[in-house]
């Protein structure tokens, strides 16, 4: 993990011996959805696949943004009737699906697995012998759906029948840590305006993830003990409450620098205390045009003055399918790192991050008031 505080970020492959992988430094050096992001874009030539496509992926598969995406743009531009109609399963499994019931010591049940190569064998049958095995009479989307560890068939991907609900933040203005006094509720913010914590590119918060990789519920409260992660909680609930699809945040913040990351995380707080994480959002400040999907792309830069509040719609890297059982707490937190697992913005302001060689501290500050209301919108989902 040392070797990763190594900058300017350009340099870190090459740093820690790892020689064999030449598109790291071309990735860095081009930060802007330039000439050399457009020569490899797909998404923009849906039109143009005519194959029928089955998209599979985990809720903890750290390429997840993928399949829905191409769901998506299969069904609404494929060329021909055949290539409408693409399938979509989602597991409760990281980037090796369907291999285990077990993440993080999290036991998702024997029916977490699925005779996944009987089904691609199935779609194969179909669209390329012809055999009449009925398959496009299954229905479009398959989702299996953590804390009550079930498989639900549903029509499309998000789910039709989303509630999308607010969660907004609040606190007496000390929100930093587990122990503070955040609050997320369905009620619009009533508190302090604000809460601040202090970010040091050089002490980043560190992530509970093992060699880098999202290996499934891991437990946040270790992270999360120090006073640059703002944590906002749900009292218990008395009701299940089943959050399924795509998780978007609506941050109003400000920071002292010329530039800087806002990370947004959303945890299951299981009645004896572990926080497991469910997904997680960020983006960095400069890219905050809305027309841009990435977090770290964008067609340009834009200028963030100090100690400006800007609105920051951050699109969350992956999407969940969860209940929060009777007991539960739902919680979201914040920081401006999760190191290793995303490398620190310098929060020079710099044009390419990945080639600064200076750090800058800077002071944060997240609003939650009746001008400046941060909240999450939480894809719902009622009346099983």
């Amino acid at each position: 993990m040392k070797n990763m505080l190594h900058f300017p970020h350009v340099e870190l492959n090459r740093f820690m011996g790892a020689l064999g992988a030449p598109w790291f430094e071309k990735w860095v050096r081009n930060n802007t959805n330039n000439d050399f992001w457009q020569e490899r874009n797909y998404q923009g030539k849906y039109g143009k696949i005519q194959t029928p496509a089955l998209a599979v992926s985990g809720w903890f598969d750290a390429n997840f943004p993928g399949s829905p995406a191409n769901y998506r743009g299969m069904k609404e531009h494929g060329p021909t009737p055949e290539s409408r109609r693409p399938r979509f399963i989602i597991g409760p499994w990281p980037h090796g699906i369907n291999t285990g019931p077990v993440l993080s010591g999290i036991d998702y049940g024997a029916d977490s697995l699925i005779d996944l190569n009987g089904y691609v064998c199935r779609w194969f049958d179909f669209w390329l012998k012809g055999v009449k095995n009925e398959v496009l009479a299954d229905p479009p989307v398959f989702v299996f759906v953590m804390g009550v560890n079930k498989w639900y068939a549903e029509k499309d991907w998000p789910l039709p029948q989303t509630q999308w609900t607010k969660y907004y933040l609040d606190s007496g203005g000390k929100a930093n840590s587990i122990k503070g006094d955040g609050i997320l509720s369905t009620t619009p913010a009533g508190g302090k305006p604000f809460d601040t914590y202090i970010y040091d590119p050089a002490n980043p918060t560190l992530s509970p993830f093992t060699g880098g990789h999202v290996d499934g519920p891991v437990d946040t409260r270790i992270p999360a003990i120090g006073d640059e992660v703002l944590v906002y909680t749900t009292s218990p609930l008395r009701e299940p409450v089943e959050v399924t699809g795509p998780v978007v945040a609506k941050l109003y913040a400000a920071t002292s620098a010329r530039d800087t990351d806002w990370m947004v995380r959303l945890i299951d707080v299981r009645p004896d205390g572990r926080a497991a994480l469910l997904c997680d959002g960020v983006i960095r400040a400069r890219y905050r045009d809305p027309k841009n999907h990435g977090a770290f792309t964008a067609d340009s830069l834009t200028t963030i003055e100090p100690n400006q509040v800007y609105e920051y719609t951050v699109n969350f890297w992956r999407a969940t399918g969860n209940v929060f059982l009777p007991g539960h707490r739902i919680r979201v937190e914040i920081s401006s790192s999760y190191f290793p697992y995303y490398l620190r913005n310098l929060n020079t302001g710099s044009d390419n991050n990945g080639l600064e060689t200076r750090m800058v501290t800077a002071v944060q500050k997240i609003y939650h008031s009746a001008e400046y209301p941060s909240h999450l919108v939480l894809p719902v989902i009622v009346n099983r």
